[in-house]
């Protein structure tokens, strides 16, 4: 049997760093050892999983379990009401899907030559669109407002068609990364549905855009699969990532 090691599962260290502050990161056993010594027995307080690692736990929870999983009547699905930092979540996300759908309207708009590139943007303005619709609906009137696009900033984006390629080859992995980054964090199943069947659409994307960037011969080095397991980026990379295409003007953060 292959063993993975953390640093294989998650390379940027993000998924430590949320699990460390969590309490669930504790690759030392500084941690459990305190919790021994002060006679604090994992199975009496926290259930044994809690003081096992991410993957023991999981194998210990489903040893044994057989047929189809449930959707009701069970404590570990979400069904709570939404909360602020759900609303704050749905909002970040409902941010950058408004950038993304400007920046997919406008491409589709500029009539490029190559029909596969102009396909590309009038599909991925109208997947955008539907996301910024999905999104709102769900957030209802605690939706933002999109923020303010620097026009100038993405219209040298789009001058050509190999630039915006490239550019939209860049872009929809951040967007992926953000969503796998925040999903683990909302309480709501409603918005937990949102947001997974846009996340996995922010995949197909960026696939999308990396085969024509590859394909075309724009640049071949461009890789449509490039990893067994993606990146989870926290709200600050983020926006720190976005902020620096200055393709907004003012504040990006929701």
């Amino acid at each position: 049997m292959t063993n993975f090691r953390i640093e294989d599962l998650d390379p940027s260290g993000d998924v430590r760093q949320s699990a460390d502050d969590a309490g669930a990161w504790d690759p030392s056993g500084t941690r459990r050892n305190l919790l021994r010594q002060a006679g604090i027995g994992g199975a009496a307080v926290f259930g044994v999983s809690a003081l096992l690692s991410p993957l023991d736990a999981f194998a210990s929870a489903t040893a044994g379990q057989r047929g189809a999983y449930s959707t009701s009547g069970s404590r570990s699905i979400r069904r709570g009401k939404a909360n602020a930092n759900d609303v704050k979540i749905g909002n970040y996300a409902l941010t950058l899907e408004y950038l993304e759908a400007a920046f997919y309207a406008a491409a589709d708009k500029a009539g490029y030559a190559d029909a596969d590139i102009a396909a590309a943007a009038k599909t991925l303005a109208a997947h955008e669109a539907a996301h910024v619709a999905a999104l709102k609906k769900v957030l209802g009137s605690a939706a933002v407002k999109p923020p303010t696009v620097n026009l100038d900033t993405v219209g040298k984006l789009l001058a050509d068609q190999n630039t915006f390629i490239k550019t939209a080859a860049s872009i929809e992995p951040v967007g992926t990364a953000a969503y796998a980054g925040a999903g683990p964090y909302i309480n709501n199943l409603a918005i937990v549905k949102a947001a997974l069947s846009i996340h996995s659409v922010e995949a197909n994307h960026a696939a999308y855009t990396a085969a024509l960037v590859k394909f075309k011969g724009i640049d071949t080095s461009a890789d449509p699969i490039p990893n067994a397991f993606n990146p989870a980026f926290s709200f600050n990379k983020t926006i720190k990532t976005v902020s620096g295409l200055n393709i907004v003007k003012g504040d990006l953060q929701p």
